[in-house]
């Protein structure tokens, strides 16, 4: 499953180690939640668990690939909210990737999500 989201803010996870309030955070949940929402998802119909690989195109600087975490988290949490993955615990999702690359300005940010059946990725993982 194929699915297109739009970053509404590239947030990096230092952003997070900084000690923002909580409003803000609760602010930054409630619009990548939105943005998730906005992409229209189906539910996921195949095999769990899954692996989700997070393309993320990005304005600016490149983040350390470990910083888009908090953004890959938020994302990860709209798709439990509008129903496309049960939970994101491990029963339903195994692994994820994420890998990231710089675009225009004046191209729209965005996380291109593949979700798949963990099966069919396990043996990249040595299991």
């Amino acid at each position: 499953m194929k699915l297109t989201i739009p970053i509404p803010e590239k947030i990096s996870l230092n952003k997070i180690y900084a000690g923002i309030h909580f409003r803000q955070r609760s602010q930054h949940k409630d619009d990548y939640h939105f943005a998730v929402m906005s992409a229209s998802p189906k539910p996921y119909t195949g095999d769990f668990p899954v692996h989700v690989h997070y393309h993320f195109k990005l304005h600016g600087n490149q983040l350390d690939i470990s910083n888009h975490a908090y953004m890959q988290k938020m994302v990860e949490d709209g798709l439990v909210a509008c129903g496309v993955i049960p939970d994101d615990n491990q029963k339903y999702v195994a692994s994820f990737t994420p890998t990231s690359e710089k675009i225009p300005d004046e191209q729209d940010q965005e996380v291109i999500l593949n979700i798949r059946p963990f099966d069919e990725v396990r043996g990249l993982f040595g299991q």
